[in-house]
């Protein structure tokens, strides 16, 4: 004869959410940072704000672009070359 069990049954708990990963990374906020001490430390050494900016500019640039080549961001990468080309016929 069955007998009838006072503890009720235990179901496990609902499985914890996934954390979304973090869209600040260490690159992101290193290259916030360079920059500034970059233009600081050029303008300190004697060279002109007009030649700061576009330096920090193009390096910018071709820091982008190497990331999106080597993180396989072709379709952003095709409309980047797309501005690019755009931009030189202006």
């Amino acid at each position: 004869m069955p007998t009838k069990n006072p503890i009720p049954a235990v179901t496990p708990p609902a499985p914890a959410p996934e954390a979304e990963p973090s869209r600040v990374t260490l690159p992101i906020v290193l290259g916030l940072a360079v920059f500034p001490v970059t233009a600081a430390v050029l303008a300190m050494t004697g060279m002109q704000t007009a030649e700061i900016i576009p330096l920090l500019g193009y390096s910018t640039g071709i820091g982008v672009t190497a990331v999106l080549a080597l993180s396989g961001g072709r379709r952003l990468l095709a409309g980047l070359a797309a501005f690019a080309a755009f931009a030189s016929k202006q």
